[in-house]
């Protein structure tokens, strides 16, 4: 018998072994060996002549997945696109929207969807296969939606992956928190057919880690609840829960969000050094350590340079070092590569608040409130969307600047019940800057008294703080205590003598002071009795009493 009709073997010809071919290319890639892969991904191609079955379709998904392994973007959307394949085969949509949207050309992967048959884009509830497919496709539209700003498209295109497949898409659950505020998220979680997909072990093992993914920002409690003892599924679940790195990165992340950052830190080396790279730089920012950072964005640079969270970790180098042209210019490289990724955009807002741009700070922030700037009848809307503390801090100080108080001070207050950890009545002391704002706002609106206790708070934090002493003067001034008001300024003076606004404060209460001071208040000193008069002859003549009474003074120090 002939070679080329030996049973197994599958091809056009009958000679070549395309299935041999196929394993061939699975294997070089888990190898990672992408140029053998593409030579044998290409000859399987080959070898099926370019069929439109649905084989055909499996092997230009191959094909193009090489392609796109090795960068070779535009090649990878053409083998797809110049056969016809997005319109009929989802791994071949996907996989060509995955090219263009490497090539930073969002709007070219979108036209890909608007052009497949419209039947692909439906869920089928018998063919899972089909739903995990059709859950990437919809990923990748949802960041092609970000990337043109269209937020709400991107968040009804989330949920549609999510319900699609429950088990694939914690990758959706990662831009979720950032980008959906037009849905609840424990509603959306619960709306998920996970019992239909998984186990009752496996369902329960998901929907803890989507809870904790929605609510990593979240500051940790001290304690962790415990297991439910009577539902061993569920305590099976958590313990196998509990061993994940994934833990591991989730608690680090709501250590930092309690400001908690050493713990963080020691959270994430439990996993390794890589991990959670916008954590373990925040935490490195937030301890001061500019040398470990250094290095740490250094490694980064040099290991993985087309990453966003690289540049990221330099840009915060930058930020902590005072140079914050030089990180506005990196995180900016690490948002052109991550669009929806919220850390960058905290930190590029943090960099203009730090040179007292607010106005350019708001609109980084409001990337990631998915708001556009509001105008000034609008401030109550960002009050209920600004969630970080960070954020809602900012944007009480630019709701302050344009003069609407009340939503300056519903947002300071917004940022101290995020900030605060649980357990905890008082806000760690790098808050202090919020207290002394709400005491700001407070006087604004008319209650010194109340402004004064804010301030109190503030200088509990941070004791002899110049800024917080400034306003508690001036808030006692307002009070009718000018004498007190003056001990204040007096003492925010002797830390600060270049405070212009105590200076002027003070002149003007020692003014008011001297102003309401009467004779009948001028206090009385004993003096001697002295005889100054003048006899009425000889007036050359010295006088008996030698007391000169031409330089006499007083003060009233």
């Amino acid at each position: 018998m002939d070679k080329c009709e030996t049973t197994g073997r599958s091809s056009i010809e009958g000679c070549m072994n395309i299935d041999l071919m196929r394993s061939l290319v699975k294997q070089y890639s888990e190898l990672g060996q992408w140029t053998s892969a593409l030579f044998w991904a290409d000859a399987a191609a080959a070898a099926a002549g370019g069929g439109v079955d649905a084989a055909s379709g499996d092997d230009v998904w191959l094909l193009a997945s090489a392609m796109l392994a090795r960068g070779e973007l535009h090649r990878a959307a053409h083998a797809v696109t110049s056969r016809g394949l997005h319109r009929r085969h989802l791994l071949c949509l996907g996989v060509a929207m995955r090219a263009y949207l490497a090539a930073r050309e969002p709007a070219m992967a979108l036209n890909l969807m608007d052009e497949c048959d419209p039947m692909l884009l439906e869920p089928r509830t018998t063919d899972q296969t089909h739903n995990r497919a059709l859950a990437g496709v919809l990923v990748w539209q949802a960041r092609a939606l970000t990337s043109l700003e269209r937020r709400e498209a991107a968040a009804e295109a989330l949920s549609n992956a999510l319900r699609a497949d429950c088990a694939q898409c914690l990758v959706a659950c990662l831009y979720l928190y950032d980008i959906i505020i037009f849905v609840t998220e424990l509603e959306l979680i619960e709306s998920l057919p996970i019992s239909t997909q998984l186990s009752a072990a496996e369902g329960a093992l998901l929907r803890a880690a989507y809870r904790e993914r929605l609510n990593r920002y979240s500051p940790a409690p001290h304690t962790q609840p415990a297991a439910d003892s009577d539902c061993p599924i569920t305590a099976e679940a958590e313990a196998v829960g509990s061993r994940m790195m994934e833990a591991a990165q989730s608690r680090a992340r709501r250590l930092a969000a309690a400001c908690r950052w050493q713990d963080a830190l020691r959270a994430l080396d439990t996993v390794d050094p890589w991990c959670c790279v916008d954590v373990r730089a925040a935490c490195l920012v937030e301890l001061k350590k500019s040398t470990e950072l250094f290095a740490f964005a250094h490694s980064l640079v040099d290991a993985y340079p087309n990453v966003w969270s690289s540049w990221y970790a330099v840009g915060c180098y930058y930020y902590l070092i005072g140079k914050s042209e030089l990180a506005r210019r990196y995180l900016s490289k690490a948002k052109s590569l991550e669009p929806s990724a919220g850390c960058v955009w905290l930190a590029y807002g943090h960099s203009f608040a730090a040179d007292s741009e607010h106005d350019q700070a708001m609109a980084a922030y409001f990337k990631i409130e998915c708001v556009d700037f509001p105008e000034r009848a609008k401030w109550h809307r960002v009050v209920t969307l600004a969630r970080d503390p960070h954020v809602a801090h900012e944007a009480g100080a630019a709701a302050f600047a344009d003069g609407d108080y009340r939503s300056a001070h519903a947002l300071w207050l917004a940022a101290l019940d995020a900030a605060t950890p649980p357990g905890r009545e008082e806000v760690p002391a790098r808050w202090a800057g919020t207290l002394d704002a709400l005491g700001h706002a407070c006087r604004a609106l008319g209650r010194p008294g109340e402004a004064l206790q804010w301030h109190g708070r503030a200088l509990a934090l941070r004791p002899a703080r110049p800024s917080s002493l400034t306003a508690s003067g001036l808030c006692l001034a307002l009070l009718g205590r000018e004498r007190a008001a003056a001990d204040v300024l007096h003492a925010a003076l002797a830390r600060d003598p270049d405070d212009v606004v105590a200076l002027a404060l003070l002149d003007a209460i020692v003014d008011r002071l001297d102003a309401a001071l009467t004779e009948e208040e001028i206090p009385q000193f004993p003096f001697p009795t002295v005889n100054i008069s003048v006899p009425a002859i000889a007036p050359d003549t010295p006088t008996a009493d030698n007391t000169n009474t031409s330089d006499m003074s007083m003060s009233f120090d």
